[in-house]
């Protein structure tokens, strides 16, 4: 019997990792895509992908904390143009210095993430009726703040963060990548990690083994709303401006992002590098929608679609899973 090529056994170990599965549909969109309008390969356009990808990723980094604990956030559309409202005042109204102003702008962001957290896991209430109604709240008052008006006319240096690029890559990209990698360590290496991936499988069994549920729960809804209102202050970074409506429907495409990349809707396992491909597939599927002249309309159904057959795939996989166990 011949002996396993070198190559032969490379390619086992790359199909071994789950995420590949995922990897392949994004070539082939971005492959028929580039074919079709070549204007998608370009530099320009790829460079602003990589920008809204970027931002994306912030989020999807947290959702997938939250969904692997078993939890859910509808809020974080809303805590974004929070986070970035409250910035945009304090820079472009009260004057403030452009570090206190984005340490206001994340904690307003924190605040709703704890309130979330604490109502959730102290009260047992369904964290889709929290997240539900901490949504309406906050973008209730970025309106009332707002009034509708932007706010502009922000310091050179806070526009830099999201205007300004390193050795020609967006310096957007290189912050999303540090909260990226660090996302993955947090999960997979440390006991916060764990933790929450424990309560995610089964919450009553991580409460009899000693895990504090309430911390981790209150946590967890901190860290999203954190990074929803980064992913917002860069935003109005790159845009120059704080916008009222900023992060409309953005829980819908972050959650199916993360979904795509193999997090499960009921909790107990997911990976932050699948959500990096699924946040990609998202974002390039709008890039191709708009580039292949489909109707722009077109993509809130694409992405409900693909919510449902996301989570229906995940649902079959638990089945199967359950099923071979038994």
């Amino acid at each position: 019997m011949n002996k396993p090529s070198g190559i032969s056994k490379f390619v086992k170990y790359i199909f071994s990792f789950r995420e590949v599965g995922i990897l392949i549909p994004l070539i082939l969109i971005c492959v028929v895509t580039s074919i079709i309008n070549p204007i998608f390969a370009t530099g320009d356009n790829l460079i602003n992908l990589l920008r809204s990808i970027s931002v994306a990723m912030i989020g999807g980094v947290g959702m997938t904390f939250i969904l692997i604990s078993g939890g859910l956030d509808l809020s974080i559309g809303s805590v974004l143009a929070l986070g970035g409202m409250v910035t945009g005042y304090f820079l472009g109204v009260a004057q403030f210095p452009v570090v206190i102003s984005i340490l206001l702008g994340i904690s307003t962001s924190a605040l709703a993430g704890f309130v979330n957290g604490f109502v959730t896991s102290r009260f047992g209430l369904p964290p889709l009726i929290v997240t539900l109604g901490m949504m309406n709240v906050a973008r209730g008052v970025v309106n009332v703040m707002s009034k509708g008006r932007p706010y502009s006319e922000f310091p050179d240096v806070f526009n830099s963060i999201g205007q300004s690029s390193f050795l020609g890559i967006p310096l957007l990209a290189y912050i999303a990548l540090v909260l990226v990698i660090a996302g993955h360590f947090v999960l997979k290496y440390t006991v916060f990690g764990r933790c929450i991936t424990a309560i995610g499988g089964n919450e009553d069994t991580a409460r009899v083994s000693g895990i504090d549920v309430v911390k981790y729960k209150l946590l967890n809804y901190v860290i999203m709303a954190v990074l929803s209102g980064i992913a917002g202050i860069l935003i109005a970074s790159r845009l120059s401006t704080s916008v009222a409506n900023a992060g409309t429907g953005w829980e819908l495409s972050i959650i199916a992002s993360v979904v795509i990349g193999g997090t499960s809707m009921y909790g107990g396992s997911g990976s932050v590098i699948g959500t990096v491909i699924g946040v990609s597939i998202m974002e390039v599927l709008k890039v191709a929608i708009t580039m292949l002249r489909i109707d722009p309309y077109w993509q809130s159904i694409v992405v409900g679609v693909i919510i449902v057959l996301a989570v229906g795939l995940d649902t079959y996989r638990r089945k199967l899973i359950s099923g071979s166990g038994g």
